[in-house]
């Protein structure tokens, strides 16, 4: 007697295989609550990295494996030695890709600003937030990577094809003219073969 039905079993190792191709998401705030509110929300989606400063991060960053690719960084602006801003002005280079969402409970204008302009966020979220809104707003972030990420796996492939193209063309067409010179052949044939 089994002791798992085989409809459990597969449905386990789907859930596994969805589970393995999450995506990274990096969290990086210096208060230790705001880390863990934050990955409560988003821990059941995605692979988490923490670090509690600017600093953290981007060491963190440098130990990840080439295969781990960071889709999104959420960080704090306002943080010791290191500002949200001053993160993603760094990681902006570093990791290009990589979307950023900066959160903050001080409203300013200029951070705001510095940040778009200089730190490339794709989001600003105030605190304190929704935690619908919040997991919302990652999981847009991670799909604008994944885009990315396929548009330019796209772009490749096709660099890639451009210069046998001509050649494949050339070999469709000769391939094409044998095809109707065949043809062309099989029904003089058969007119031949008719009565008429």
């Amino acid at each position: 007697m089994a002791i798992f039905k085989t409809e459990n079993l597969a449905l386990f190792d789907r859930q596994q295989a969805l589970s393995d191709a999450r995506h990274t998401v990096m969290l990086v705030d210096d208060m230790d609550a705001n880390v863990s509110v934050m990955a409560a929300i988003l821990r059941p989606h995605f692979h988490l990295v923490e670090a509690r400063d600017g600093q953290e991060a981007l060491r963190l960053i440098g130990e990840l494996p080439p295969s781990q690719e960071l889709a999104c960084i959420v960080s704090d602006h306002r943080m010791p030695r290191m500002s949200g801003v001053q993160l993603f002005e760094r990681t902006s280079v570093m990791l290009p890709d990589t979307l950023r969402i900066l959160v903050t409970a001080y409203l300013d204008l200029d951070a705001i600003v510095d940040a778009v302009n200089a730190g490339h966020i794709y989001r600003f979220i105030a605190k304190p937030f929704d935690a619908g809104g919040f997991l919302l707003a990652v999981q847009c972030a991670v799909a604008a990577f994944e885009h990315r990420r396929l548009l330019g796996a796209y772009h490749r492939a096709l660099e890639d094809t451009l210069p046998v193209l001509p050649a494949a063309a050339a070999a469709l067409r000769e391939q094409a003219r044998a095809a109707r010179t065949s043809l062309t052949a099989l029904e003089e044939r058969a007119k031949a073969a008719l009565p008429t």
